[in-house]
């Protein structure tokens, strides 16, 4: 703490008298004792600091060597031990009851042991107070409420405290009661400093989150900036964000983040493996869907709404939901907080202010997803991928940069329509298509351009890079083999940026021929648009 130089300093001061104290000590206390004390004390900030100086002040100047403090937690209304002298340090005291401690000390004064017996003071009977040996109490009194208990053992020289003895402890209490009063309220107006910093510091997080989501419009950017904000806020370990699908009827896992296996983490969030969902009302994700409602777990062992899935290694959850015009779309959750055992109310009053600035972004990002997506396939339709492209050579001619354009066309699809009938066709479609986005770039544009007919945009990729990756796209598709949808190749054509044109129609003209070029070479094959400019696509 800030003030342990502070006392450091003081106890110098101090143990540079201590010799002219020795005599004191014989003699018993008196008022220079009093205003040395008072002295110590007063600059004391700090409570702990407070309590263990005011110790072993009574240590250094009485010879006293076993003490004990307890003070009041408002909360509970109860007195906890808060330090020690001597061999008491490490005991385990119970707690004091309020009302029966300042039935002791109406009056305000130190009492000795022996004037307790008739007192309702059963509890120093018990341990470990019993192994005590005390030999007087001390309270310091604050607004007439005790707070705090000051507990001392023999005097060094096995007398009993006089009263003398009493009267000078009497006058400490009164002062040590005031300076511990300046420790409480400089505590408090630290602890108020340090929630007004905080508040002010989740408002600007929060100013900040509204405006970065203005400018991110893809869904899935979208959600992964919101949960690692949302983490960060929380000092979560890990989260994910949950959307209702009207299709399916459940909560599904649209991202996740913290995970401490990468790999996986990138396969969910990329849809290579799909997470347990959740219907409506099931698990506590379900239920908070369900009511609106936000639900924190802090005991995930003991709560039965929890449903347990791989992976998840979860101690704590906070679940809260996004609304938009009062219809619930999703959930965030977040996993096992950082630092303490338990998810708070403020965190929960962060996450819900998160979750509805949330919300209202991401009904727009899935307006425009729906706008710009193919329903069938999730992939960009053919307007959207070319105002992308119409971009990209804009940035390209400005910056000096290379990108090339993949083209491609499942072998064949008119025969597996016919045969299996279209409801297969659709299915290799969506197959397909889910191939091409996990072997892309999240800065690649994947779109379905029209019928079987597929198309990429790889920014700052050349020609011989873009063969490449139309290889392993080829190979894994030719190698793919799904129950109930027959095997299926495609032909693949590139087509490069400024290499073959810096037209946008020319530039897909080539790389549209470069596929036909394959598939009159055999099909199942990729073609770079090279010496056949000549070929024209066959109908």
């Amino acid at each position: 703490m800030g003030s342990k130089n502070k006392r450091d300093g003081v106890f110098d001061n101090r143990l540079r008298g201590n010799e002219k104290k020795k005599d004191r000590k014989k003699q018993g206390a008196d008022q220079n004792d009093l205003i040395f004390f008072a002295n110590t004390l007063t600059p004391i900030l700090y409570s702990d600091t407070f309590y263990e100086t005011l110790l072993e002040l009574i240590k250094d100047n009485f010879g006293i060597a076993k003490g004990i403090i307890f003070s009041l937690h408002k909360r509970s209304k109860t007195y906890v031990f808060r330090h020690s002298l001597g061999r008491v340090k490490g005991l385990d005291f119970p707690r004091l009851e309020y009302d029966r401690i300042n039935k002791l000390f109406f009056d305000g004064k130190p009492l000795r042991i022996a004037a307790l017996k008739n007192k309702n003071s059963s509890f120093l009977e018990t341990k470990p107070f019993s192994d005590f040996q005390f030999e007087i109490l001390v309270p310091l009194k604050i607004n007439d409420n005790v707070a705090a208990v000051l507990m001392l053992g023999e005097k060094p020289d096995k007398k009993t405290f006089s009263d003398r003895d009493l009267l000078f402890f009497e006058q400490l209490a009164t002062h040590a009661s005031l300076n511990l009063h300046n420790c409480q309220i400089y505590e408090k107006r630290l602890s108020e400093k340090k929630s007004l910093d905080k508040t002010l510091h989740n408002l600007s997080l929060l100013y900040s989150i509204n405006r970065a989501m203005t400018f991110i419009s893809d869904l899935k950017s979208l959600l992964g900036y919101i949960l690692r904000q949302a983490i960060q806020i929380a000092k979560a370990e890990k989260g994910s964000i949950m959307l209702y699908d009207p299709d399916t009827g459940q909560l599904k896992v649209h991202v996740i983040e913290g995970l401490a296996d990468k790999e996986y983490q990138d396969k969910v969030n990329s849809g290579e493996i799909l997470c347990q969902a959740f219907k409506p009302g099931e698990g506590v994700a379900g239920q908070v869907f369900k009511t609106g409602k936000p639900i924190i777990v802090n005991k995930i062992d003991e709560d039965a709404r929890f449903l347990k899935a791989k992976k998840s290694y979860a101690q704590s959850i906070a679940c809260i939901p996004m609304s938009v015009y009062g219809e619930v779309i999703g959930v965030i959750n977040m996993t096992n907080k950082q630092g303490r055992p338990h998810f708070s109310k403020e965190d929960l009053e962060m996450l819900k202010a998160v979750a509805d600035q949330s919300a209202v972004s991401i009904n727009k990002a899935q307006l425009w997803e729906m706008a710009v997506t193919d329903s069938l396939t999730g992939l960009y339709i053919r307007r959207f991928f070319m105002s992308k492209l119409h971009e990209e050579i804009r940035r390209a001619e400005r910056y000096g940069k290379t990108f090339s354009i993949v083209m491609a066309d499942l072998d064949n699809f008119k025969v597996t329509n016919d045969t299996y009938g279209h409801s297969v066709g659709d299915q290799v479609l969506l197959t397909i298509a889910k191939i091409l986005q996990m072997h892309s770039r999240n800065v690649d544009i994947v779109g379905r351009y029209g019928g079987e007919e597929f198309v990429l945009l790889l920014p700052e990729t050349n020609k011989e890079s873009a063969f490449k990756m139309g290889e392993r796209l080829r190979k894994t598709i030719a190698e793919t083999k799904s129950p109930g949808v027959p095997s299926m190749t495609i032909s693949i054509g590139i087509a490069s940026f400024p290499e073959d044109s810096r037209d946008m129609d020319t530039l897909i003209n080539k790389a549209d021929a470069a596929m036909y070029h394959a598939k009159r070479l055999g099909k199942n094959r990729v073609e770079m648009a090279e010496n056949n400019d000549s070929e024209f696509p066959l109908n």
